[in-house]
């Protein structure tokens, strides 16, 4: 009769961490799709908006083109042009802030297969012992039954072994 391996609970917790590792992958993963997803939506309006302040520009100064303005609306024409450079300033840092959040979901996948790693290789050493405790539990029965087959008599020598004495 075969014994029960003395460190299932051990391997019962290691397989435990491979699990809760992998998920931790995969949220890592998603969480990294998503960085990439806004890391690319912040580049495109960044674009888009780039192209559009420059159109903008150009319209707004061909639309004050030989007029006379005073020093008040000339200041306020000015307000709105760096209005529209600020804009397009705080666009540059959301793409710089996706690209940060990018990097660090990138360092968390990295990080989290690394552990997964780490766990399952902790789960394989637990495995080949228990592959090795097999086979050896196996021998060892194997053993037992020869020497109880060495033991044995059958009853038929045994009774004319009797009858001899």
């Amino acid at each position: 009769m075969a014994k029960a391996y003395s460190l299932a609970g051990l391997l019962f917790i290691r397989e435990f961490r491979v699990d809760a590792a992998a998920k931790a992958v995969s949220v890592a993963e998603a969480l990294l799709r998503d960085a990439e997803a806004a890391h690319s939506r912040r580049q495109e309006e960044h674009a888009t908006y780039r192209k559009w302040r420059g159109e903008e520009t150009e319209r707004r100064y061909f639309g004050i083109m030989e007029q006379n303005l005073s020093l008040d609306e000339l200041d306020q024409f000015k307000i709105e042009l760096a209005m529209l450079v600020h804009e397009e300033l705080q666009k540059e840092a959301a793409v710089r802030d996706a690209a940060h959040a990018l990097a660090a979901a990138r360092e968390k996948v990295a990080v989290a297969r690394t552990s997964w790693r780490e766990a399952d290789r902790e789960r394989q050493k637990i495995l080949y012992h228990r592959d090795e405790w097999q086979k050896e539990s196996v021998r060892a029965e194997a053993h037992q039954e020869d020497l109880e087959m060495e033991e044995f008599k059958p009853v038929l020598f045994v009774a004319e072994a009797e009858v001899e004495e």
